[in-house]
């Protein structure tokens, strides 16, 4: 317990927390190109062989990005407090998602090369398929994010009415739906996640710390 709180006192305060996800895109970079078995292993089901690309699933998958920003935003304007407790929850969550996959990386090889056709889908598709590796998929870091994000949306007493936390959580679900309906991840990787942003959820918000 001692080692826990030391952890919580070092994380970081005000800021000093614009730095996590520039060293967690540089930690990720790197982890999804380096394997220390110098092979990736191939991480599906057989549901995922049968489940189709859905091409609008896109819409929430990009949508991640301004539910994680916006919500940060949000946070550091109105509640320094919670917006230390997500950062420090998200800290929680993907540290222990670096071990896992240094020790057992994964990959997906059901995703196309690439998306044919012209639209705006296509060339989201193409382009995330090229700045975006199916590699490391195991747990979802998409799905921890999101979930992180809506406990920490959900904490707030300006969102704790049913209506909104209903629609946070639809919104999560659609998000981590969209990371195997889009070839990105396995269905797996879902159900993966959650240990992780349960250990997270518990150590940050459980026991008053901020």
């Amino acid at each position: 317990m001692k080692m826990i709180k030391r952890i919580k006192e070092w994380l970081p305060y005000d800021r000093t927390m614009l730095l996590f996800p520039v060293i967690h895109c540089i930690i990720y970079e790197t982890l999804i190109r380096v394997s220390l078995t110098g092979t990736w292993r191939e991480f599906y089901c057989a549901l995922d062989e049968k489940l189709p690309l859905v091409k609008w699933f896109m819409i929430p998958y990009v949508f991640w990005f301004i539910f994680i920003g916006g919500t940060a935003w949000y946070l550091y304007k109105t509640d320094r407090t919670g917006l230390r407790r997500y950062v420090k929850c998200l800290l929680i969550s993907v540290i222990p998602v670096y071990i896992v996959f240094l020790v057992f990386p994964t990959c997906l090889p059901l995703r196309p090369d690439r998306m044919e056709g012209g639209g705006i889908f296509a060339l989201m598709f193409n382009f995330m398929y090229t700045v975006d590796e199916p590699h490391d998929i195991f747990p979802s870091l998409h799905v921890i994010w999101a979930a992180v994000t809506a406990i920490a949306l959900t904490k707030d007493k300006r969102f704790s009415a049913k209506g909104w936390k209903a629609a946070i959580w639809i919104i999560t679900l659609l998000i981590s739906a969209s990371t195997f309906m889009i070839k990105q991840h396995s269905v797996l990787d879902t159900p993966g996640a959650i240990p992780f942003v349960l250990l997270a959820w518990y150590l940050t918000y459980t026991n008053g710390c901020a």
